[in-house]
C-alpha cells in the first residue's frame, strides 16, 4: 500500500513539474519586456538564494558577507566588458575569473571558520570581509565606477530579452540539479550532520572543516555565477551588489521559502520579488512596512517557511491515506 502511494505521489509530482515547466516556457508569449525581466530576475536570485541555503539551511553556517560573491561576479563581467570588449571570449574570461575569486574567498572564510570561533564571531568576521570588498570597489573608481556604478554593453545574443529569459531558466535548472546532487552526496550528508551536532560529527571521524570549506566553495561559485547573470540582466553594477542588503535578501528568500530544501529558495525569491514589484507598481507609500508585515505573517503562520508548510501538509495527507481503512 505504501509503495503504491509513493508511486502515485511521484507520478503527481512529475505531472505537476511538467505542467510548471510548460507554463514557464510559454510565459514569453504573454508577458511584456518589463515582466519578462522581472521573471528573469527571479530565476537569477533563486540561484543566489539556493547558494545561501547550502550554508544556512544545510550547514548551519551564517555568512553575513555573502554578497561579496554575487557582487564579485557582477563586477568581473562588468569590468571585462567596459574595460576590454563586449564579447563572448571576455564573458568566458569573466566566468573563469569569478570562479577563481570565489574559491579564494571561500578558502579564506573556511580558514576563519576552522579557527574555532563562535558562530556569532564568524558571522561578524564574514560581514567585515563583505564590507572590505565593498570599500575596495568603492575606492577603485577608475575601474569600477565607485558608488556611481559602472554601465556596460553586453554581447549581441544576450540583448534579446526572450533569449535571455530562456537562458536564465536553463541556468536555474542546471544549478538546481548540481546543488541537489551536492546536498545528497556524502559531503552533503556530513554538512547536515554539522548542522545538527558538529561535535558528534567530529567524534564519528568526519573532517568537518574540510566539508564546510567545500560547501563554501560550492555556494560561493554558485552565487558568483548568479552575479554574472545579474550583471548581464541589468547591464550595470555598483557597490550595492556587495552591500549587506544583498546578503539580507538571500537570507529573506531562503527563510520565507523554507531553509534546507533548495526549492524553498525558488519559492521565496518568487514570492518576495513579485510582492515587491506589485507594491512598487501601485506606488504604495512605505512599501517596506507592508513587506515587513508579509515576512512576519509568513514566519508566524509557517515557521519552517512555505516549502516546510507544503511538506508538512503532504506528509499529513500521506499518513491519512496510509491509515485509511480498506
Amino acid at each position: 500500500m505504501r509503495n503504491l502511494l509513493a508511486k502515485n505521489m511521484s507520478t503527481k509530482k512529475a505531472i505537476m513539474l511538467s505542467v510548471l515547466v510548460i507554463i514557464v516556457l510559454m510565459l514569453p508569449l504573454f508577458l511584456g519586456v518589463k515582466n519578462l525581466t522581472v521573471v528573469s530576475r527571479i530565476f537569477i536570485f533563486a540561484v543566489y538564494a539556493m547558494a545561501y541555503d547550502i550554508l544556512r539551511g544545510y550547514t548551519g553556517f551564517i555568512n553575513l558577507g555573502f554578497a561579496l560573491f554575487l557582487g564579485g561576479g557582477a563586477y568581473f563581467v562588468g569590468i571585462m566588458f567596459a574595460q576590454v570588449s563586449s564579447s563572448i571570449p571576455m564573458l568566458l574570461l569573466a566566468i573563469v575569473g569569478t570562479i577563481i575569486y570565489c574559491v579564494i574567498w571561500a578558502l579564506i572564510i573556511g580558514k576563519v571558520a576552522a579557527s574555532g570561533g563562535s558562530i556569532l564571531a564568524t558571522a561578524m568576521i564574514t560581514m567585515a570581509f563583505g564590507e572590505i570588498m565593498r570599500n575596495v570597489m568603492d575606492n577603485m573608481r577608475s575601474i569600477s565606477g565607485g558608488s556611481d556604478g559602472l554601465s556596460f554593453k553586453i554581447p549581441e545574443p544576450f540583448r534579446d530579452r526572450t533569449f535571455f529569459y530562456y537562458l536564465c531558466f536553463a541556468f536555474l535548472i542546471v544549478m538546481f540539479i548540481v546543488l541537489r546532487k551536492f546536498v545528497n552526496s556524502p559531503t552533503g550528508r556530513i554538512l547536515q550532520g554539522i548542522r545538527e551536532n558538529e561535535q558528534r560529527a567530529v567524534f564519528l571521524g568526519f573532517n568537518t572543516n574540510k566539508a564546510r570549506t567545500i560547501a563554501l566553495i560550492v555556494a560561493g561559485v554558485a552565487a558568483g555565477l548568479a552575479g554574472i547573470m545579474y550583471g548581464l540582466l541589468t547591464r550595470f553594477v555598483n557597490t550595492d551588489g556587495m552591500s549587506m542588503q544583498m546578503t539580507y535578501n538571500a537570507m529573506l528568500y531562503s527563510l520565507i521559502g523554507g531553509t534546507g530544501t533548495l526549492y524553498g529558495a525558488i519559492i521565496g525569491s518568487s514570492v518576495v520579488i513579485i510582492f515587491q514589484n506589485i507594491l512598487l507598481d501601485l506606488n504604495v507609500d512605505r512599501w517596506l512596512l507592508y513587506f515587513g508585515l508579509l515576512y512576519i505573517v509568513v514566519i508566524m503562520v509557517m515557521p519552517k517557511g512555505i516549502a516546510g508548510f507544503i511538506d508538512s501538509m503532504s506528509k499529513k495527507r500521506r499518513e491519512k491515506q496510509t491509515n485509511k481503512p480498506q
